[in-house]
């Protein structure tokens, strides 16, 4: 190697260690500096995505406290409890399934967040039911997807 480097010219070895070079400035770029960005803008993602679903839960929570009275139990079956309050909601439920031990799984359309919670807390107040799972995500246009509501009327 020390042979072949030393019958080189003045030039090709400056061309070489020019080359060798911008070839480090490359893999350092490549395997140091871009997964740092990368890093970054996902945490910025993250932040923004964690603010959102702060937002959401604040406003569930503020809706929910403003019921204070106990929520009165009725003979309204769940299945039609939840029908008729979601169209009173104006909300429309994409899937309804069957009820298993006392809970029925649902899957409503978009809705504005404002709109869904409104609708959980008439649910509550009006016929007793009250959320056992719920799978929600924010769309970022003011509306929420909820791909999956567990309702149950506590005994």
């Amino acid at each position: 190697m020390s042979a072949w480097w030393s019958d080189l010219s003045r030039r090709e070895q400056l061309l070489i260690m020019i080359a060798g070079g911008l070839a480090g400035v490359l893999f350092v770029s490549m395997l140091v500096v871009r997964p740092i960005a990368q890093w970054r803008s996902d945490a910025g993602r993250d932040v923004a995505r964690a603010r959102d679903g702060y937002e959401l839960v604040a406003s569930a929570a503020a809706l929910a406290g403003r019921s204070t009275a106990p929520a009165p139990q009725h003979t309204v079956p769940l299945r039609q409890a939840i029908t008729v309050s979601a169209a009173e909601a104006g909300i429309e439920l994409i899937r309804i399934g069957t009820e298993t031990d006392g809970q029925i799984e649902t899957q409503p359309d978009l809705a504005s967040g404002d709109q869904l919670f409104r609708w959980f807390a008439e649910l509550e107040a009006q016929y007793g039911v009250i959320i056992a799972f719920a799978d929600i995500q924010n769309t970022g246009d003011g509306a929420v997807n909820a791909q999956v509501l567990v309702f149950e009327r506590p005994s």
